[in-house]
């Protein structure tokens, strides 16, 4: 029993280790905050990258009025600009409706479902001449930190939903 007495005491006089415990201490809290504000920047631009690919590919659909302007000549254009996103051809949704300014739009969006590897049915009205429509597009992106430290939880398997929506008269012609 002395033995055992004389260790515990040994050992609770004893300070080597400490500053690697107060480094491992700090360090984990420091980079973990690094890395969720890295995170959370670049999911920012893509973010921004998406509204502006938006809204360049609907200036040009305003400007230049065309049938040529299909759904999968929309999204090929959207992907073309907005350079950061990741499998944008695969992830990213269009809506397109004719905004009625009696009853109003939904604001609800639709996203594709990676965790059921799932792509909704959404509208594709382009309108006539003269009307309101509303164009959402929803791209998943997914967070390089996942589990306990992550920023977005339980976001491994669904992504998270980055949506860009504008609204545009379609000229008289």
């Amino acid at each position: 029993m002395t033995n055992w007495l004389q260790i515990m005491r040994r050992f609770r006089k004893d300070d080597e280790g400490s500053s690697t415990i107060e480094f491992i201490i700090v360090a984990t809290t420091f980079l973990t905050g690094f890395f969720w504000v890295f995170e959370s920047g670049l999911i920012l631009t893509k973010k921004v990258m998406l509204e502006r690919a938006l809204d360049m590919t609907v200036r040009d659909l305003r400007l230049h009025s065309s049938p040529l302007y299909t759904h999968d000549y929309i999204k090929t254009k959207i992907c073309e600009r907005a350079l950061v996103l990741d499998d944008c051809e695969n992830n990213l949704l269009l809506e397109l409706e004719v905004v009625d300014l009696s009853i109003g739009f939904t604001p609800n969006y639709t996203c594709v479902d990676k965790e059921n590897d799932i792509v909704p049915v959404t509208t594709w009205e382009p309108g006539q001449r003269n009307e309101i429509v509303y164009m959402r597009a929803c791209v998943v992106v997914f967070p390089m930190l996942t589990g306990a430290m992550a920023l977005f939880k339980d976001s491994e398997t669904t992504g998270v939903p980055l949506v860009a929506d504008t609204a545009f008269v379609n000229e008289p012609g």
